[in-house]
């Protein structure tokens, strides 16, 4: 009799377990989805600023920025959008990237303060969410402005913002008399034609004016330079006060090879003279003969550009995150979001 009580007491917990279980279930079931990452969405919303001007909306009408989503008086259509950072591989039925909306241009995911209040809200739940700019359309670029880059001359040094145009603005280089650096192959997008990259560490700028540096190369190494790629080592360098000079050396009877866009080029070296050395090259079956200067000579001060025009959206790779070109940076909003519905692809 006792051990009969016994399972009775456990069948009924067993019952109230997976009743208990059950009901969990079926009260998970009737709760609304909340949103995550990777999610697709239905919304609807009202961007305004601190005038309460609307600025940009899902109405099809012009409204206040108070109005009811539900307002009967108006047309509200939401737009479809995915939430998450990456892009999507799937979509849900009847989708496509092109569907997906953004909002005065900018991908929700690229809106920090929108995208991290809107994770976690549910389905028919409605928001207004302060947009500064540091989390909103991003901190206005301004003229004064300071950037440090290497992407303009090749090596980090520190540029002023002097002008704003609608796409394009002119940035300074701001060096110090004494600085030194290593010129590159290219300056922003003019190629140098003297070789003094082939030093590194060894060019000082030694003036300036609003438009132009001054800048003078001391060669820090004199041999086995390479002038030339397809002689390597076979060069040696000199200098004096004004000038800089470089005596390439190859073997006679030489082969080399140069490599072109367009494929491979084979050489010979014919003669070498105190001045000159003669090449023959060898090209899609024909013979072509050159005759090169030994001796390359330059000057070891040159004047540069210190101004350059650069494009609005290169720009913006350089500056310090948070700055943009958006029309609507700089600006404190506000947006007021309906989730309307969630859609969740497996």
């Amino acid at each position: 009799m006792k051990e009969m009580t016994k399972g009775i007491i456990a069948l009924f917990i067993m019952l109230a377990v997976a009743g208990s279980i059950y009901g969990y279930d079926v009260w998970k079931s009737s709760q609304p989805l909340v949103l995550k990452d990777g999610d697709f969405a239905e919304i609807d919303y009202i961007l305004y600023d601190e005038n309460h001007t609307v600025i940009s909306s899902t109405f099809i009408q012009n409204v206040s920025y108070n109005v009811s989503f539900d307002d009967s008086n108006y047309t509200s259509i939401p737009i479809k959008i995915y939430f998450g950072k990456d892009y999507p591989v799937v979509y849900p039925e009847g989708w496509s990237y092109s569907d997906l909306a953004r909002i005065e241009g900018v991908k929700i995911s690229d809106i920090p303060g929108l995208y991290n209040e809107m994770k976690g809200m549910k389905e028919g739940e409605e928001k207004t969410i302060l947009l500064t700019p540091e989390n909103g359309f991003g901190k206005k670029v301004h003229t004064g402005m300071k950037v440090n880059t290497s992407m303009i001359l090749g090596f980090n040094t520190t540029f002023e913002i002097m002008e704003l145009k609608n796409t394009s603005a002119i940035l300074k280089w701001m060096p110090s008399i004494g600085d030194v650096i290593s010129i590159p192959q290219y300056w922003y997008d003019k190629p140098i034609h003297q070789p003094y990259w082939l030093w590194e560490n060894a060019t000082e700028v030694i003036g300036m004016n609003d438009t132009n540096v001054t800048l003078k190369t001391t060669p820090n190494v004199l041999d086995n330079l390479t002038l030339y790629p397809w002689w390597e080592n076979l060069s040696t360098a000199g200098y004096n006060d004004s000038k800089i000079w470089i005596t390439t050396t190859p073997e006679n009877g030489s082969n080399f090879t140069i490599t072109t866009p367009y494929g491979s080029v084979y050489g010979e070296v014919k003669n070498v003279t105190k001045d000159k050395i003669n090449v023959v090259v060898y090209y899609n079956g024909n013979a072509s003969n050159y005759e090169l200067n030994r001796t390359e000579v330059f000057d070891r001060i040159i004047s540069l550009p210190r101004t350059f025009s650069i494009g609005n959206m290169y720009l913006e790779e350089m500056l310090e995150k948070g700055y943009s070109f958006h029309k609507l940076a700089g600006k404190n909003l506000y947006i007021r979001v309906k989730l309307v519905k969630i859609y969740r692809v497996d």
